[in-house]
Order: structure tokens, then C-alpha cells, then sequence
């Protein structure tokens, strides 16, 4: 079930989803937050719906800009973490495109407590570079073979920038996912949340 939600933090107001996962493991379960920049097509409510159909509780929201995205995910994840429900050891910072760059800049300043960062198709500029190198959780990136939005050598130099970070390709897919690349993608994300953060 998915609903709107707003997070309140210190002067900051952050309109998403909440998405409830279907089936729970016992008790709190593990969450991703999906940060999105407008104009972007990022695809959550789908990835989304397939996490909370595997027992994976989200948030999704979209922010004016990426300076807004970067500085929500914070507020959003201290807000989140307290709720009861929620596993706060496992929680993941996913974003397409800006909000990938987004969300891996947010984990470089929040640190350990960010279990895992999923980026599909970020767009990092390089000077981010020196940021990634601070964050220590498994990091997957994902590069579409034919993006020409975020290359896969710039992919491929942020995944071994970061420290945990794991370049993973799609084939055949460019900056704007089809649908069998955001199930791909939803797929790994799973993956990346039920077992690479154990």
C-alpha cells in the first residue's frame, strides 16, 4: 500500500510516498529512500511497488533541484530511521540520474548509518569525486551500455572511486530506462537490500 507522506525536519517540509511493504519480515523492516530531481524520469513508483511487494518498505520523493534533493535526504532519513517500523540498520539511499548524485553525496555525509547507496545513471561532476571516497557502505552503480547522459567510464570511475562501490552494467540501455531496465534495476536493488547488506 503507498500513501502520501510528509516529513517534517527542523524548518525543512519533504512531500513523498510511503510505500508499506506487503508482506513484512517479523518485526521492522529494511527501507529504501528514492530521492528524485523534477524533469527527470526516475521511474520509483515502479521500483517501488516491486520492493513493497518483497517486503521492502520505501519512500519516494522529488525535490525542485539536485541542491534540494542533497539537502532533504538528510532530514528525510534522521525523520525515517525513528520510525518503529523501520529496520534502521538497513536502510538504502537509491536515485536516478541527479537524485543518484544526490543520494551518494547525502551517504558520504551521513556516513555508516547508511547501510547501502543504489545510483542508476548518475550524473556526478568531478569534483564529487573526493566526497564519494568518505562512504564506506557497498554502493551499487548502475550504467546503461549506450547512456550517453553518464558514460559508462564515468560510471565505471565513481564505482571505483567509492570505496564498496560495484559498477554494474545494463545492457542496451540508454539515459531513459524502458521497462525491462527498471525492472533490471529493481531487481538488483532488491538484491542489494536482502543480501549485500548482511
Amino acid at each position: 500500500m503507498q500513501q502520501e507522506m510528509t516529513i517534517k525536519h527542523d524548518n525543512l517540509e519533504v512531500q513523498g510516498i510511503w510505500g508499506q511493504a506487503t508482506n513484512p519480515i517479523e518485526g521492522a523492516a529494511p527501507l529504501v529512500i528514492f530521492a528524485g530531481v523534477k524533469g527527470e524520469d526516475a521511474n520509483d513508483a515502479a521500483e517501488a511497488q516491486y520492493l513493497n511487494d518483497a517486503g521492502i518498505q520505501t519512500f519516494a520523493f522529488e525535490a525542485d533541484s539536485f541542491e534540494a534533493a542533497k539537502k532533504d535526504l538528510p532530514a528525510v532519513f534522521e525523520e525515517l530511521r525513528q520510525k518503529d517500523q523501520v529496520a534502521s540498520e538497513y536502510i538504502v539511499l537509491a536515485g536516478f540520474g541527479q537524485g543518484g548524485r544526490a543520494a551518494a553525496l547525502a551517504a558520504s555525509r551521513l556516513g555508516k548509518s547508511v547501510s547501502g547507496i543504489f545510483l542508476m545513471a548518475p550524473v556526478f561532476m568531478p569534483s564529487d569525486l573526493l566526497e564519494l571516497k568518505k562512504y564506506q557502505g557497498v554502493a551499487y552503480v548502475l550504467a546503461g551500455s549506450l547512456d550517453g547522459e553518464a558514460p559508462m567510464s564515468n560510471l565505471s570511475l565513481a564505482a571505483k572511486t567509492l570505496p564498496r562501490g560495484e559498477l554494474l552494467e545494463i545492457r542496451d540501455a540508454k539515459h531513459a530506462y524502458r521497462l525491462q531496465d527498471v525492472e533490471r534495476a529493481a531487481m538488483l536493488l532488491r538484491t542489494l537490500v536482502m543480501t549485500a547488506l548482511n
